[in-house]
């Protein structure tokens, strides 16, 4: 890479940042519902079409954000954890995971995330059409994701008790399924 490319790059990193930094703060001080493109680019002192450059609406910031907070490489002892039942990576990444504005859209992200995998599993495991399947799949991923919600996300011998027992009770659940 050039030294040119390198400095653009550098700076298109520098730009996600603030405009990054500026969203969690004024997620944490008004909630997405009523943060705005312009709120964004004044608290990071850019231009709207600097933002627009980068994103093409605060939507698409939020996507990006929900990525980068499932992308995050989970501590060890979270790693057997699936999509839904890992704690936040970060108090920034927690506060998406607590919004009530947001969660719906994490909801979302671990579903297409994991439902690639988990569907096809289900289908197999019970023989389910695959749309009855993803309809499990979804059914399971906002029950823990809503009951992880209302326990704080915050790891715990109760958390992880929780976990096993979503566990049992869907593997029971499947087991049922297969043998009607």
């Amino acid at each position: 890479m050039d030294e040119k490319a390198r400095r653009e790059d550098r700076r298109v990193r520098y730009t996600r940042q603030v405009i990054h930094e500026a969203f969690f703060d004024l997620l944490r001080e008004k909630g997405f519902g009523k943060v705005t493109v312009a709120d964004i680019c004044r608290h990071a002192e850019i231009n709207r079409g600097t933002f627009y450059l980068h994103y093409i609406d605060k939507f698409a910031l939020l996507d990006e954000v929900i990525g980068e907070a499932l992308d995050t490489e989970p501590p060890y002892e979270e790693r057997l954890h699936s999509l839904c039942q890992r704690v936040p990576a970060s108090d920034d990444y927690l506060l998406l995971y607590s919004s009530p504005d947001t969660l719906p859209y994490i909801t979302r992200h671990i579903v297409e995330r994991a439902g690639a995998t988990m569907v096809p599993q289900i289908m197999e495991r019970t023989g389910l059409d695959e749309d009855h399947a993803q309809l499990v799949f979804v059914f399971a991923v906002s029950g823990n994701v809503a009951v992880n919600t209302q326990m704080g996300w915050e790891r715990s011998k109760k958390f992880n008790e929780m976990q096993a027992l979503f566990r049992d009770f869907m593997e029971g659940g499947l087991d049922r399924i297969r043998a009607r």
